[in-house]
């Protein structure tokens, strides 16, 4: 009997790991690609990587005004020209997400140094409850460091947590009420309801005494993203940033936490000084909690002014470029504990530039729509950019026009290589202007008038004389826009201005 239950049990066993193998070699990639992309942020990785800088949409946020456009990361490599500098960016991540991604780093990747983004809003019961889990916790499913036919299974199963938003927001609030302040100093309330509910009744008055709506919302966002005291002990989020340090251990990694800026500027405008003290108070726990288990944290808390913050009526940690900059240059300090001898300054001011070009396959300066990104294609390089197929626009150059000055701007020459899959379309080369001393100005150029040929790659160029009328323009756009089902792909773009 016990023979016969062995060999059963052996049988299974058999016959799951045919099932695992069979399910990984023909139907395993499909299911990541439709349910857990996000590994694709780890795979764009090359192996040589030195140092790879993981955040979430603090990295790649920008200003439209931006002369720079590149992300945090770009501007942290710019400091060791000689390191290959790369990053993980998935917005509205955490370091729940990032602890997964980075396990899924191989073991081949040359990687020295990570560094990880510490954002202090993450810590806080919205954040954490946010009815964004439930999608974030789907997409990781498939890439746990488990078999991938068991894995399948959780998936199917629905192994992960799942809350509506209305568990999602009975959660935060319940937090919100249990949690009670301790504050070294007089303070009439007892938690964040109390203090929101305050707020929100006698709000922020204007100059004649009446509430102004807007920002008392504003002031009411502040208290429940900010208002809240530490816990070390059962804050999901230590745990998680402790997992990654284990993970940095195992794997020999340099760690470094970017504590991210907050607009502490404007929480002291509209709350006063409790507020901004809790924010200071918890940002010291976090920087003094992870340097005692060996991790450099560089604390960018309050280096970036009200004005480089992008988001004006939220909490965010978007900001424009000198304030990425400033972020960057303090975590490149840092850096030099292990690469002084590769470090190089960087002048952090902005000067304006007159000739632009992206190759699709690096970080540039003042393009936009580099999601169409696509390596299915290339002229030079690896990638090229694809429009078509409900991507309408190609990388787009935007450039605030108004700083270069006149003498220097009469024709903006341009070129690019392009390659189409049939002349069944209206894909148009686009020149738009944008700004406040005149009306929108857009003109476009049909690409069948200049191109014929299809499958293949061909050099498309044009030379656009500038009126006078738009030389002041806020923002200048010049892209490929194609709103038909055939694709198009775009590669080697360049613009100059002369």
């Amino acid at each position: 009997m016990y023979k016969k239950i062995a060999f059963k049990v052996i049988l299974l066993f058999i016959v799951l790991v045919i099932i695992n193998a069979v399910y990984s070699k023909w139907f395993y990639e499909d299911d990541i690609q439709q349910h857990s992309d996000i590994i694709n942020l780890v795979r764009d990785i090359p192996n040589d990587a030195d140092i790879i800088y993981v955040g979430e949409s603090s990295n790649n946020s920008f200003r439209r005004d931006d002369l720079d456009k590149r992300y945090i990361s770009a501007f942290v490599g710019d400091y060791f020209p000689e390191l290959n500098t790369y990053d993980i960016t998935k917005p509205a991540a955490h370091a729940g997400i990032y602890k997964v991604l980075l396990e899924n780093i191989p073991l081949e990747n040359q990687v020295k140094t990570v560094i990880v983004t510490l954002n202090l809003r993450s810590f806080n019961a919205n954040w954490i409850y946010s009815d964004l889990e439930t999608p974030l916790q789907k997409s990781l499913v498939l890439i746990k460091p488990y078999p991938p036919l068991f894995n399948r299974f959780l998936l199917s199963f629905k192994a992960y947590d799942i809350k509506s938003e209305s568990e999602r927001e009975e959660q935060f609030k319940k937090k919100w009420k249990r949690d009670q302040f301790n504050l070294p100093f007089e303070f009439p309330f007892q938690n964040v309801i109390e203090w929101d509910y305050w707020m929100a009744n006698y709000g922020i008055k204007d100059s004649v005494g009446n509430i102004d709506y807007k920002q008392t919302e504003l002031a009411c966002h502040y208290i429940k993203t900010y208002g809240f005291q530490l816990d070390t002990t059962n804050n999901p989020r230590i745990k998680d940033f402790n997992d990654i340090i284990k993970l940095a251990h195992k794997r020999g990694w340099n760690l470094v936490f970017n504590l991210l800026a907050e607009n502490t500027e404007k929480a002291q405008e509209l709350i006063g000084d409790e507020l901004v003290y809790m924010i200071n108070e918890n940002a010291k726990i976090l920087e003094n909690y992870f340097q005692n288990r060996g991790v450099i944290v560089v604390n960018n808390l309050n280096v970036v002014e009200d004005e480089q913050f992008i988001d004006q009526d939220w909490t965010t940690e978007h900001y424009a470029e000198k304030g990425r900059k400033i972020v960057a240059k303090n975590v490149a300090e840092a850096l030099k504990t292990w690469y002084k001898e590769f470090y190089v300054e960087v002048n952090l001011g902005t000067t304006y530039h007159t000739n632009f070009f992206n190759s699709c396959d690096n970080s540039c300066e003042v393009w936009e729509q580099m999601h169409t990104i696509t390596s299915e294609l290339a002229y030079s390089g690896n990638k090229s950019s694809r429009t078509g197929t409900g991507n309408d626009f190609s990388i787009t150059w935007e450039y605030p026009l108004k700083v270069i000055p006149d003498s220097l701007k009469q024709n903006i020459a341009i070129e690019l290589m392009l390659n189409q899959k049939s002349l069944n379309h209206d894909a148009k080369l686009i020149i738009e202007a944008h700004g406040s001393s005149f009306n929108f100005y857009r003109v476009g150029f049909d690409v069948k008038d200049d191109i014929k040929e299809v499958n293949q790659w061909v050099k498309y160029s044009k030379t656009f004389t500038i009126p006078d009328s738009i030389k002041q323009a806020d923002l200048m756009k010049i892209y490929i826009y194609n709103p038909s089902r055939e694709k198009i792909y775009v590669d080697d773009f360049r613009i100059v201005i002369k």
